[in-house]
């Protein structure tokens, strides 16, 4: 009986490490609105939900959860493979090891936890820039990197301290409680809504190979430089979205496109296009916005695009990141539903109802193993025109700057 009971208590952490550790991969998609000093640079948004996970996970699921973080990140953004990783690593570890250290200090609220954990993490990042990239050049972004870390981490703090007190779904985890979810019209409405969508890709790709399809996809996207050629790309994957089946919001898309443009803008470098004394648009900056911005915009249709119910990985591990990119699916197809007036009671029913009411065909073991009948013709013939489009594109993409 105990055995079955550790099991069951090993269970439910593992989906709350794998739901947690999707809210990570959520917030990570929000960082490509703000401008960074350099690349690998994060302003830590992800780390939000581990900051809040302190209170309800035991340290070894907080490790796990730190991994999945880089992982997914990895994963999603094809930079598993890069030296990025190194800085996402470090500094995840890092600052988690910093917060998990002060929690119980009298009088330390989330404000407090999360500068620490900011400043471990930027200085992870400045000793590897230091290490890695720049060498002693990096001295002169240190300034920035830290004042940039102390008013994020401070942000992230204060909408902690705020969230966790109002939440009902949050306290509810804290105490290891089950919390109830109303059966409301607006919940059941929201529901049938998405319920509609159907997924055509499912009858043609089995959920792994289609996972990795979406890895080769990330290549051509990542290295195009010819807008037109990109613009391409990214609405193609949209329409590959809606044939799965996803809900794209639109109007998200046109925010990410036009902030990210203006963001850019503050840094004006090319040919001066226009002057309004306030900001000035030139050719460079403006090109780098919306290229920005279409990266961004084909990272998320990517993944909408790759993780599909029945999508699970190799060992214990494999099937907790199948469970983290399932969820971090619903999420994101659900976001629609939060409203300001009501964001709190919004945000509590849509992280209610995921995790609490997760694929049908999830089993006991948190491994979703829905492996849909497919013709292997099909799904070569398909997967060899989609990533011959692209790779094309990518290749007129090399002929045109090239000729340039």
């Amino acid at each position: 009986m105990s055995l079955s009971r550790s099991f069951q208590k090993s269970h439910k952490l593992l989906t709350q490490t794998a739901f947690l550790g999707a809210l990570c991969l959520f917030f990570a998609t929000l960082e490509y609105l703000f401008p960074k000093p350099v690349p690998f640079f994060r302003i830590g948004l992800a780390n939000l939900p581990i900051l809040l996970s302190l209170n309800i996970l035991p340290f070894p699921y907080l490790m796990l959860l730190a991994l999945l973080k880089v992982l997914g990140q990895g994963l999603i953004n094809g930079t598993l493979a890069s030296y990025v990783i190194l800085f996402s690593f470090s500094g995840t570890f890092l600052s988690l090891f910093a917060m998990y250290s002060v929690r119980r200090i009298p009088g330390l609220s989330f404000i407090g936890i999360s500068i620490i954990g900011a400043v471990f993490s930027n200085a992870a990042q400045v000793t590897l820039s230091i290490l890695i990239v720049f060498g002693s050049n990096a001295g002169y972004i240190i300034p920035y990197f830290f004042t940039i870390g102390l008013i994020s981490g401070t942000a992230m703090g204060i909408f902690a301290n705020w969230f966790s007190v109002r939440s009902a779904w949050y306290q509810a985890m804290v105490h290891k409680q089950v919390f109830k979810i109303p059966d409301t019209p607006h919940l059941e409405s929201n529901n049938t809504a998405r319920n509609k969508s159907k997924d055509y890709i499912a009858a043609i790709l089995h959920p792994q190979l289609r996972f990795f399809l979406g890895l080769l996809l990330l290549i051509p996207l990542f290295f195009q430089e010819v807008l037109l050629l990109k613009i391409i790309h990214v609405v193609t994957l949209g329409i590959l979205c809606k044939l799965s089946g996803k809900r794209i919001y639109y109007v998200y898309f046109l925010n990410l496109l036009i902030w990210i443009t203006v963001f850019q803008l503050l840094s004006p470098f090319g040919q001066v296009l226009l002057d309004l004394k306030i900001i000035t648009i030139t050719k460079g900056a403006l090109f780098s916005g919306i290229n920005k911005s279409l990266l961004l915009i084909g990272l998320v249709f990517t993944s909408l695009f790759s993780v599909s119910p029945g999508l699970k990985f190799p060992g214990r591990l494999g099937g907790v990141l199948a469970e983290m990119f399932y969820f971090y699916e619903e999420l994101y197809s659900s976001k629609g539903r939060i409203k300001r007036k009501s964001f709190i009671s919004d945000v509590d029913l849509l992280l209610g109802e995921t995790l609490n009411s997760p694929l049908k065909a999830h089993k006991e073991k948190g491994i979703i193993t829905f492996s849909p009948g497919l013709n292997n013709r099909k799904a070569l013939l398909f997967s060899s025109f989609i990533i011959l489009f692209y790779y094309t594109l990518l290749v007129l993409g090399q002929f045109v700057v090239n000729g340039q």
